[in-house]
């Protein structure tokens, strides 16, 4: 057995799988191995269920580039796969009392019945981050989740049938707040940062709130633009023109969907206003920094999430001159199972 158990965090996108594998060192986290298998065609449905054959198959794939013995997974669900809500409860409940809360609260909100749910819920005050809870009151904020059983079931059979060991289910854009929050504490940063995920076909906004939950959003907008594909590639959405002004187009467009959300944020928590936003995914290099920080009017900067770690020569030798923003998702996933 490992002295330091090896974790990963396995991340299922549209057009390719990305793994990436950390291990505790003394005091930091070690990268281990990297690895991307493409995609055919995507192996999730519009049920966010996914199509275990394929899935399979490219599992498989990935795990050639991992190290053996390699085992245990931390998985992402994405983020309009599950049902979220804030629901207060009696401070005093049992266990089982708060379940049954839980569940007819779900139940009223809920278009699945709740035989066909899988339920997570904690209090606010705890957060995703272990913090001070507050004073005892009456009753108190709990966070709900909730997703479809076979949208998680078919994920966790595909990793066991392919000799893996999933342990822990989170969702995306929670993934990229703990690759945040782990780089954050590694600089000494202070101040309320966010991260924008910018995807091929998707861009996600992750920001930890003063609760400790994390204010996400979703926006149908991605690199995808770029090359006339996708959604947003048609009528006003298509860039012409140069490389340059491509990227300036690109820029002023995601600039134009970042400020609602980020104005939404800041109503809803004006005492913690946002000092920056660190941008990740494949459609980061399209996006000119120095552009959009001043039509956000907050700091911006290119995360690269390999880079935080301690890791062998041979694999800064891999490293060197990219930036991997592809795999921000299955970092924080990562270390996400290195903190149990």
């Amino acid at each position: 057995m490992f002295r330091n158990p090896l974790t990963i965090g396995i991340d299922i996108g549209h057009h390719s799988i990305k793994a990436v594998v950390l291990r505790q060192k003394k005091t930091e986290l070690e990268l281990v191995a990297f690895a991307e298998v493409g995609l055919p065609a995507p192996v999730s449905n519009k049920q966010n269920s996914v199509i275990s054959p394929a899935l399979l198959s490219a599992v498989r794939k990935l795990k050639k580039s991992l190290p053996f013995g390699a085992r245990k997974v931390v998985m992402a669900l994405p983020d309009n796969a599950i049902i979220s809500k804030v629901i207060q409860l009696d401070s005093h409940l049992s266990e089982e009392e708060s379940l049954f809360a839980v569940e007819q609260a779900i139940s009223a909100s809920s278009p699945f019945p709740i035989e066909e749910l899988r339920l997570d819920f904690f209090p606010m005050a705890g957060g995703l981050f272990a913090e001070h809870l507050d004073e005892p009151s009456q009753t108190h904020p709990v966070q709900v989740y909730a997703a479809r059983k076979d949208t998680i079931d078919s994920r966790v059979e595909v990793l066991r049938q392919a000799r893996f060991e999933p342990e822990i289910m989170e969702l995306q854009t929670h993934a990229l707040v703990w690759l945040e929050h782990y780089q954050a504490e590694r600089q000494g940063r202070e101040g309320d940062w966010g991260v924008v995920d910018i995807g091929e076909r998707v861009t996600a906004v992750g920001i930890r709130s003063p609760a400790g939950t994390v204010y996400r959003r979703e926006m149908s907008f991605g690199s995808e633009a770029l090359f006339g594909s996708g959604p947003n590639a048609d009528g006003d959405h298509f860039f012409a023109g140069g490389v340059s002004d491509k990227a300036e187009q690109f820029t002023k467009q995601l600039a134009d969907q970042l400020k609602r959300q980020l104005q939404l944020y800041s109503t809803t928590y004006p005492r913690s206003p946002l000092r920056g936003v660190w941008l990740s995914g494949v459609g980061m290099e399209h996006v000119v920094e120095e552009m959009l920080a001043r039509m956000l009017s907050v700091s911006v900067q290119k995360i690269q999430p390999l880079a935080g770690f301690h890791r062998s020569a041979k694999l800064d030798l891999a490293l060197e001159g990219q930036s991997f923003g592809q795999f921000a998702i299955a970092a924080g996933l990562a270390i996400r199972g290195c903190s149990q």
